[in-house]
């Protein structure tokens, strides 16, 4: 019985002192690669005036806003370039319509009214563009 007790005893002293060993080399890793993020705008249906109403058999609405966004990514352009800048564009006029029809499927109009004449689609794209119009100012500097 003392053989086994002695025998674990130095078994766990060697795993502890290889351990301790091979501590300083698992700290001296190398570093994993960095990944960058893509760059990206984010076109969002601007939830300020997207106003919708609750209709309900009382007939006493109840206002809520909403709002849907989606990242529009340009890393893969050259922002110096004319044909790259009406790419990037296009990419922000069709998630305009995209991120306003995911609010218009959520929350059809025919239930939730859309209150104070908001165009999802036109204000999104404006927003985004002056946001691309930054972007690309900012490349060809």
């Amino acid at each position: 019985m003392k053989k086994i007790a002695l025998h674990h005893l130095t078994l766990a002293s060697i795993l502890s002192l290889s351990a301790a060993a091979a501590g300083p080399a698992f700290a001296q890793q190398a570093p994993q690669k960095w990944v960058p993020t893509r760059e990206s705008i984010t076109i969002s249906a601007s939830p300020t005036r997207n106003y919708r109403i609750v209709l309900s058999a009382s007939h006493l609405g109840q206002a809520f806003v909403v709002s849907a966004s989606m990242p529009v990514p340009y890393s893969d352009l050259n922002l110096t370039r004319d044909p790259d800048a009406e790419e990037l564009g296009r990419r922000i006029h069709v998630a305009a319509r995209l991120v306003c029809q995911q609010l218009d499927q959520k929350y059809p109009p025919m239930q939730f009214p859309i209150l104070d004449g908001f165009n999802c689609e036109h204000d999104a794209a404006v927003e985004g563009m002056s946001r691309a119009d930054l972007v690309i100012a900012s490349a060809r500097k």
